[in-house]
């Protein structure tokens, strides 16, 4: 009777999940009613009883002690498979009814583990994310000045169609000479229906930019009040101001969604993000790269809590402006500066942290 009902449970695993989180919330709403309810005398013994039941259920799902081979496990297999039963016939099976499709009965005690699993791990990874949102700044994840891909309306104008021809943004920022005078943002299908056309101009590509204006936002901003703003607003993009006015970088919805949910937009790469391999196995990495960035793509662990960039690491490492040929360990990581200019690392040359022992 009992393999029966495993070997039943096992075969619908969506709906035994389902009966599993209806026992879950019973089991709260009995704790809730009893503390609440219940005669004095009689709210601690109930409430202990139905603590002692969402322990065993959260103790076996953490434990994954039901995924083991042996008695023990199939003894709480079937303790478990009939406190769920009557919740898994209860609920509407999911689907077009058919037979369900037959399973191995070695994989029955698995399954119902899976089935109490509260959550996953990549879905407990984004429930911290977001709660990560309120305490992480935009200055953490934005595009630092010197990395911001816009438009130059000044510049010679063949260049401009060739680089509006080939980028691989849908929106970029247009500005006159200096990124502090931005004239707003370009839309690319916008500009891709004039330049079919043949009617885009410098006075059109203006006209093209000044539709959107371009949306600001102060250092020191959290990310999930930027969130709202976007949404507010229903804005993709925001330049990031210090507290004189001036331009530090920009951040974009993709990036604060990308801190919840990862990559979900093209994969950056070591060419996308100037990253040059070579073969020693040490990376040449431009100094205004963020140090995120280089974890992301590479898998390191470079402290971020400190400065957001490459060059800003060194520095604060060396506690002044490195001359090229300088040798230093950031975060385990040999690393060599290449090139300085404008008292900031221009390049660096970093080789992967040695293995423990070596």
């Amino acid at each position: 009777m009992a393999s029966a009902l495993q070997s039943r449970l096992a075969s619908e695993p969506r709906r035994t999940r389902r009966a599993a989180l209806c026992l879950q919330i019973v089991l709260l709403a009995a704790l809730a009613s009893c503390t609440l309810l219940a005669p004095a005398g009689s709210r601690l013994p109930i409430a202990l009883v139905s603590i002692a039941g969402l322990a065993v259920l959260y103790a076996l799902s953490a434990s994954k002690v039901l995924q083991r081979r042996g008695r023990i496990s199939e003894g709480a297999a079937a303790v478990i498979a009939w406190l769920i039963a009557p919740f898994f016939l209860l609920l509407v099976p999911r689907g077009g009814g058919g037979p369900p499709a037959p399973r191995s009965p070695d994989d029955t005690i698995a399954d119902i583990a899976d089935a109490l699993a509260s959550e996953s791990d990549e879905r407990q990874r984004m429930v911290e994310a977001l709660l990560d949102l309120g305490r992480r700044t935009v200055e953490d994840i934005m595009v630092p000045r010197s990395e911001i891909e816009a438009i130059d309306i000044s510049a010679d104008w063949d260049g401009i169609i060739e680089r509006l021809r080939h980028t691989p943004h849908t929106r970029m920022p247009l500005f006159d000479g200096d990124l502090d005078r931005l004239q707003g943002i370009v839309h690319m299908r916008l500009v891709a229906n004039e330049l079919a056309a043949g009617r885009l101009t410098r006075d059109r590509l203006r006209e093209i930019a000044a539709r959107r204006e371009a949306l600001f936002t102060p250092e020191g901003t959290t990310l999930d009040a930027q969130l709202l703003r976007f949404r507010r607003l229903r804005r993709r993009i925001a330049f990031v101001v210090d507290e004189y006015g001036d331009l530090q970088g920009l951040v974009t919805l993709e990036d604060i969604l990308e801190e919840v949910v990862g990559e979900f937009t093209t994969q950056p790469t070591l060419a996308h993000l100037d990253f040059s391999a070579k073969p020693d196995g040490s990376y040449v990495i431009p100094g205004g790269v963020t140090l995120r960035s280089i974890n992301r793509v590479l898998g390191w662990k470079l402290p971020t809590s400190g400065p957001r960039t490459l060059s800003g690491l060194i520095v604060e490492h060396l506690e002044s402006i490195p001359e090229p040929g300088t040798s230093l360990k950031l975060g385990g990581h040999p690393t060599e500066v290449l090139q300085v200019a404008d008292n900031a690392v221009r390049t660096a040359r970093i080789w992967p942290a040695p293995a423990a022992g070596d």
